[in-house]
């Protein structure tokens, strides 16, 4: 035996090699079951009847054909809710005035109504003298890119004081930091950080001002024609469209006459519905124009044949105001006859009331 191996065989010269002997294991004992005493359980039945209207008196009847038993009633009976009704529907604007009154503070009916110009009728007096309440129009700024329309939206908002001096004073610091000093009063609605580095708007801002007679709803929609489907969406909210047209040399003709936003932003106000335009010249305050009339004239002369082309009514359904976003002349009051001589008719702001709009 090799000691390094203890299961290697041993060799002996001489003597055949015979390989060792495997033990044997013992034959398996058969296993012995007991022996059974009780009988098995017989199999469970399955009975079918078929064919047999007969029900089974040993079954019972299924839960489908058990008779239902009435619910105990409570003693404590649930009130009704007193927060809304359903007497009426809720299409009677009515109805929902009433509802809303119910709920909301005066400050909150006040904001969606205006200032003590509630529609809510609570009382039988009230109800004999209802209120007036402001009216609500949606106005949407278009136009060819860079025609200043975010500048007179913000503009707008700073004038009606729904934009305060301390907020704009931080744009128009936030704004020369960037390098951007003359963009400031547009980020009252271009409110992205692409938006205001860039100057071009991408999506449409809302804001909101108001008047001694309405509520008006700035939608100010993208002039550049990668973004036109955020303009349609602007101008598919619309009651009234606000075309944003630059008196600056060289900048009407490229959005007019040199396939701009201008010509397309106007059919496609027209196919969404909106029945009145009032067309803003601005920039009437560049150096190129100097509110110069005939410049005026100039552009009045060339877009009129064309929107009446869209379906416009020049006589009923179209308005022509010069202004100057940048400076707020003509906006809100109309602009001094010491700058605009010829000009006799009302600002912008009073122009939507005597379009008849």
């Amino acid at each position: 035996m090799s000691k390094l191996n203890a299961g290697a065989f041993a060799f002996v010269p001489g003597k055949a090699y015979k390989p060792p002997s495997e033990p044997t294991s013992p034959p398996l004992q058969p296993l012995e079951r007991p022996a059974q005493i009780e009988p098995p359980a017989p199999a469970p039945t399955i009975t079918l009847n078929i064919g047999s209207t007969k029900p089974d008196p040993t079954q019972s009847p299924p839960l489908s054909e058990q008779p239902l038993q009435p619910p105990a009633a409570s003693s404590k009976q649930s009130a009704p809710s007193k927060t809304f009704t359903t007497a009426k529907a809720k299409t009677d604007t009515n109805a929902i005035s009433r509802d809303i009154s119910t709920v909301a503070d005066e400050a909150i009916v006040n904001d969606l109504y205006g200032n003590g110009q509630s529609k809510a009728v609570v009382t039988e007096e009230a109800r004999s003298h209802p209120v007036s309440a402001k009216e609500h129009l949606n106005i949407v700024f278009v136009g060819h890119v860079d025609a200043g329309k975010s500048t007179m939206g913000g503009k707008i908002l700073f004038t009606t004081g729904m934009v305060d001096k301390r907020t704009m004073e931080k744009y128009e610091r936030e704004a020369k930091e960037a390098g951007r000093e003359t963009w400031y009063i547009s980020w009252a609605l271009d409110s992205t950080p692409e938006e205001r580095l860039k100057g071009k708007t991408q999506e449409v801002g809302r804001a909101y001002f108001e008047t001694s007679r309405r509520r008006y709803t700035i939608l100010d929609a993208p002039g550049h024609k990668t973004f036109v489907p955020s303009m349609i969406s602007g101008a598919a909210q619309a009651d009234v469209a606000i075309l944003v047209i630059s008196a600056r040399k060289g900048e009407f003709e490229t959005g007019f006459e040199r396939g701009g936003q201008t010509r397309e932003h106007i059919m496609l106000v027209k196919t969404a519905g909106v029945s009145k335009i009032v067309v803003v010249v601005n920039k009437m305050d560049d150096i190129t124009v100097e509110w110069d009339q005939s410049r005026y004239d100039e552009i009045k002369d060339k877009l009129t044949p064309f929107v009446k082309a869209a379906g416009f009514n020049p006589k009923t359904d179209i308005t022509f105001v010069p202004v100057s976003a940048y400076t707020g002349l003509n906006l809100k009051d109309r602009v001094p006859k010491s700058i605009c001589s010829w000009w006799k008719c009302v600002c912008f702001r009073r122009s939507l009331t005597r379009a008849g709009i």
